[in-house]
């Protein structure tokens, strides 16, 4: 007697079910790890950018300084402008007076006073 036993309709079911969900697994591991690789290098490419836009706009930075520099200023405005340092003696210091009420007086175009 051969003991023959009869596989039940659940295990030819189970079985290619579980082939088919360890392949999806395999497959979204995979696709996973791909994606995870790909932002990886976007990541990268982007800090790039950053340390490149960082070193130009130190370098802006520099040239703006060179231009505004007081001897550079001093130089163009002698060259283009003609201005030049006053002389010590040629110096005329305004004073502010001070606000407050003053004294009017009328004077008539005769010179008399009304």
């Amino acid at each position: 007697m051969i003991n023959v036993r009869r596989r039940s309709m659940v295990s030819y079911i189970i079985k290619p079910l579980f082939i088919a969900f360890l392949l999806c697994s395999l497959f979204g591991i995979v696709w996973l790890r791909s994606n995870f690789i790909s932002m990886e290098y976007v990541i990268s490419e982007l800090e790039n950018k950053k340390a490149d836009r960082l070193r130009e706009a130190k370098m802006l930075m520099a040239e703006k300084a060179s231009l505004m520099s007081m001897h550079r200023v001093e130089k163009t405005a002698a060259r283009d402008l003609g201005l030049v340092f006053p002389d010590r003696t040629r110096v005329v210091y305004v004073t502010e007076r001070v606000q407050g009420p003053q004294k009017v007086a009328l004077v008539s175009p005769l010179g008399a006073r009304p």
